[in-house]
């Protein structure tokens, strides 16, 4: 037996309706309920990072915004926290800088 090909067109397409606003601006609010609620950890954004992320460090995260201040320690929650890690990890530094090591970020 043949198998039945599904054929969608442009005007299928263009008749789906978006999502409304009040559905939209929910999911928004649950996810940043969710990062509200979540566990706060100490993140510390080097000096050295100012050139290639600019001062504040400003990214997201499931569509919820931080700006994290450049050298300074601040508690956010973990998930802004980790991607930070990455971001800084990925970044390209000019010639003269170097990494810091957790002993010298952390000197508590």
């Amino acid at each position: 037996m043949a198998k039945k090909e599904t054929v969608i067109n442009d005007t299928t397409i263009l008749r789906q309706s978006a999502s409304p606003e009040g559905v939209i601006e929910k999911s928004w609010k649950a996810a940043f309920d969710a990062f509200a609620n979540s566990e706060k950890v100490d993140i510390f954004v080097p000096d050295v990072y100012r050139a290639a992320f600019g001062d504040p460090m400003h990214f997201s995260v499931n569509g919820i915004s931080i700006m994290i201040p450049i050298g300074e320690k601040i508690k956010v929650p973990k998930p802004f926290a980790d991607h930070a890690q990455r971001m800084m990890k990925g970044a390209i530094l000019s010639k003269g800088q170097t990494r810091l090591t957790p002993e010298e970020l952390y000197e508590d």
